[in-house]
């Protein structure tokens, strides 16, 4: 695999860069690619000098306290972007769910991109802002009473590829764990998609709003 190609193709930090200032920043020290095997632990909150781009294969970030699943990063996904400002309090682990090929850029790689293009910079705050209205989401959605919220809360936390869920578990089951009834439950769904909050066709569910 071509690592700078892939890199120009998909790296968030170079859109809107010309090939000319693409080159300058890879020429940068702190480049690396690594092949992980199953279960292997790709980041914990003891190694967060760096952030990653899923190559190939599918990776779990899971919480550190409990183990709890809280996304599922496939090809082209990132990780690592708010820890590595913020290593001592960041509480998730990344781990491969399978062989899962990662390119590594390290703090000091990701600092000198910055330090030489205002674009660069630019990048970084826009997706932080990003993943801040996601949090924000959340937060409203477990902070509120309302049945649809319940399950939107519970949805969310779901792994997912992108926006798309796949949802294998049955309807009693969800309506048990968000403590509301089946009918409810069906009433809850019917106003996140009135409302375009999610598109439910059978066990596929799209995010419209994250």
């Amino acid at each position: 695999m071509d690592k700078i190609k892939f890199l120009k193709d998909n790296f968030f930090l170079f859109k809107g860069l010309n090939n000319s200032e693409i080159s300058t920043c890879l020429h940068f020290d702190g480049l690396s690619e690594t092949v992980y095997a199953p279960k292997a632990i790709i980041q914990d909150n003891s190694c967060c000098e760096h952030i990653g781009i899923i190559v190939k294969g599918r990776a779990l970030v899971k919480s550190d306290a409990d183990g709890v699943i809280i996304n599922k990063l496939t090809k082209n996904d990132v990780y690592g972007v708010a820890a590595l400002f913020d290593a001592p309090s960041y509480t998730t682990v990344v781990q491969a769910d399978n062989e899962c090929s990662v390119i590594t850029l390290n703090k000091s790689f990701i600092e000198k991109c910055i330090a030489f293009s205002h674009a660069c910079a630019i990048n970084y705050i826009e997706l932080l802002a990003e993943k801040i209205s996601f949090l924000n989401k959340k937060i409203n959605a477990f902070t509120a009473k309302s049945a649809e919220n319940k399950l939107y809360a519970y949805l969310l936390q779901l792994p997912r590829t992108d926006n798309v869920l796949e949802l294998n578990t049955d309807m009693s089951t969800i309506a048990k764990m968000i403590g509301i009834g089946r009918a409810t439950l069906y009433r809850a769904f019917e106003k996140l998609q009135e409302a375009g909050t999610i598109t439910k066709s059978n066990k596929k569910i799209i995010f419209n709003e994250v």
